[in-house]
């Protein structure tokens, strides 16, 4: 799966990903790693949830982190995004 870094709850590090169905999937970030809006990321598993490798094709880097919800509408993303 294919997407756009869309928003980021900083506070609680929080992050959204426009995917290229156009919904959301909600992932958590692990470790201190940085991720910016509009940063073009890709993971493997659409529907699974926990930790997952994802690749941040801008950056050129990998890291883990920890996907809680997958095909999400934008309505519900700032519950999502914890704020």
């Amino acid at each position: 799966m294919k997407g756009t870094i869309y928003e980021i709850n900083h506070n609680r590090s929080m992050v959204a990903v426009r995917t290229e169905e156009g919904d959301f999937s909600i992932f958590e970030l692990i470790s201190g790693d940085i991720v910016e809006v509009g940063d073009e990321v890709q993971w493997q598993n659409d529907t699974g949830l926990g930790s997952e490798i994802l690749n941040n094709l801008t950056r050129r880097n990998r890291y883990e982190v920890y996907f809680q919800n997958h095909h999400v509408l934008e309505p519900q993303l700032r519950q999502q995004l914890l704020y």
